[in-house]
């Protein structure tokens, strides 16, 4: 895999200011909107930079397959995100499901890489 600097340095301020969108949308006055804004701008950051930055050394079919996963997960961690700025929650079970999915999403990518090698 290679990968592409700029488009990983655009998916990098996308999800810094997706975090900061999430900062600013959830208002409160505890550390929850610090959290969300980082879990979210982290965990959008690795979904976006595999959906826009990722290639293929041999231009193989594992680009397309790797894009797609990243996408669909990039949409879910996002609505994710948004519920979350909307709901009262617990950092905790912030944590737990947003690391659930971003570890599923990097098994899922690396199978896919490693699979169509």
């Amino acid at each position: 895999m290679k990968i592409n600097g700029v488009t990983l340095i655009i998916a990098l301020a996308v999800a810094a200011l997706a975090g900061y969108a999430f900062y600013a949308a959830n208002g409160a006055a505890t550390d929850i909107p610090l959290a969300n804004a980082l879990g979210g701008g982290i965990a959008l950051f690795v979904t976006l930079a595999g959906t826009i930055a990722v290639g293929s050394k041999d231009g193989g079919g594992s680009t397309l397959n790797i894009r797609l996963a990243s996408g669909v997960f990039f949409v879910l961690l996002l609505i994710e995100q948004i519920i979350f700025c909307m709901v009262s929650f617990h950092i905790a079970p912030y944590i737990i499901v947003t690391g659930i999915l971003v570890l599923i999403y990097v098994l899922i990518a690396y199978g896919i890489g490693k699979a169509l090698k």
